[in-house]
């Protein structure tokens, strides 16, 4: 096995925890070994999750593992249904109660009708799947088991699917995409899927008329959606001025609605400024180069982006395994150490990346956190998004700096 030296990849377990703890009238009860959990709520920490009564552990010892004991486990979820009175419990097994093939299926099942919570059995072991096969698992799972299809369609209201902690700022593009739609069209949002939800949200996702998916994770949740309740969406993250208009237009085309013609106009005069701005003469760096690293789609819409302002994309970089067909250019580094071993060649950039890649590269360029680790800071403001138009202003003035470095 390669050695990992610096952060490693959050794996399935890890992002289906986090968005199991967005729900919050559920609880999330771990079969598995204390030490496990108390590492989970210090990462769940560093991204903004602060939230009491979610997360639980059974605890486990040798003496559990070897005989196969799960009387712990048994009485945890007695504890939880008359301490908190949920109106779900998660129970998850961790790496070691996965591989030995713990029933917590069996186990939900046999105590159901002795509880008033609803039991949910996740099986996730943390080996082998990264933290996007574990958002892409958990959301079709939640659809499957919460949405109800035969809904009345509540007008000028739609859902985000694909919001997480996980991805870095999410608040900022969710209000930025919300402060879009309202302008655009009057639409305004029902619920954002799966971050600060609950139980009873989950099964109202089917009364929106329009899905907004930000996320590749949150396709098959999508397509599920659109199966069993007829809710169209629309998947297309806008980064920039140019893909925040294609991304207006993609949305009027399913609601049959015009935009706004002066929201148009401003995004093309706002984007005709940065063009004109990058062809001065008197710019010390253009065209520039930039160096990109985050999640798929980060990586895609920024260098869609950066390509329309014919800067070379050095590398665009997936911090996790890409599932289904990528686009042209976005690499995954297997190992890390070829990953770190690529970063003292990048000089004079324009790094847009996880504060990791940050460190290990030189002062020569110019850096912006957009992605995760990010270990110096909590992102606390919901005003400042990398997408849509206030994303592309906040672009806009990065730009700046960096052409007159």
């Amino acid at each position: 096995m390669a050695l990992i030296r610096n952060f490693p990849l959050p794996s399935d377990r890890m992002a289906i925890i986090s968005t199991l703890l967005n729900i919050e009238d559920a609880v999330v009860l771990e079969y598995g070994p204390e030490g496990t959990t108390h590492f989970s709520m210090n990462f769940f920490n560093k991204l903004g999750q602060d939230y009491p009564d979610r997360l639980f552990t059974t605890g486990v010892d040798d003496s559990d593992i070897v005989m196969g004991s799960t009387e712990n486990l048994e009485r945890g979820i007695f504890e939880l249904d008359a301490l908190y009175s949920p109106k779900a419990i998660f129970v998850l097994t961790s790496s070691v109660t996965s591989i030995i093939g713990t029933d917590i299926a069996g186990i939900c099942d046999s105590l159901q009708s002795k509880v008033q919570s609803r039991l949910i059995p996740v099986n996730t072991s943390g080996l082998g799947a990264d933290y996007s096969a574990g958002l892409r698992k958990i959301y079709l799972q939640l659809a499957e088991l919460f949405v109800q299809p035969a809904v009345v369609k509540q007008s000028k209201r739609y859902n985000i699917l694909g919001a997480s902690p996980l991805h870095y700022r999410a608040e900022s593009d969710i209000c930025e995409i919300e402060s879009l739609l309202r302008e655009a069209f009057g639409y305004e949002l029902l619920h954002c899927f799966a971050m600060n939800m609950t139980t009873e949200a989950l099964a109202e996702l089917s009364s929106a008329e329009l899905n907004i998916v930000l996320a590749a994770e949150a396709l098959p949740c999508a397509e599920y959606l659109q199966s069993v309740t007829g809710t169209t969406y629309v998947y297309l993250p806008p980064y920039g001025y140019s893909q925040t208009k294609e991304f207006l237009k993609s949305v009027a085309a399913v609601i049959g609605q015009p935009v706004k013609e002066d929201m148009l106009q401003r995004l093309a005069e706002k984007n005709r400024r940065l063009k004109m701005f990058l062809n001065s003469p008197l710019l010390s760096r253009t065209p520039g180069t930039v160096f990109l690293k985050g999640d798929y789609d980060t990586v895609k819409g920024l260098g869609a982006f950066f390509k329309e302002l014919k800067f070379n994309v050095a590398h665009s970089v997936c911090t996790h395994k890409i599932t289904g067909t990528a686009a042209e250019g976005i690499e995954y580094f297997k190992e890390e150490k070829d990953y770190l071993q690529l970063l003292p060649s990048i000089r004079h950039c324009l790094i847009m990346a996880d504060e990791d890649t940050i460190a290990n590269t030189d002062a020569t360029n110019f850096k912006v956190c957009v992605s995760h680790p990010c270990y110096s800071h909590r992102t606390i403001a919901k005003h400042l998004p990398f997408m849509g138009e206030r994303g592309a202003d906040m672009l806009f003035e990065y730009i700046q700096q960096y052409v007159n470095m």
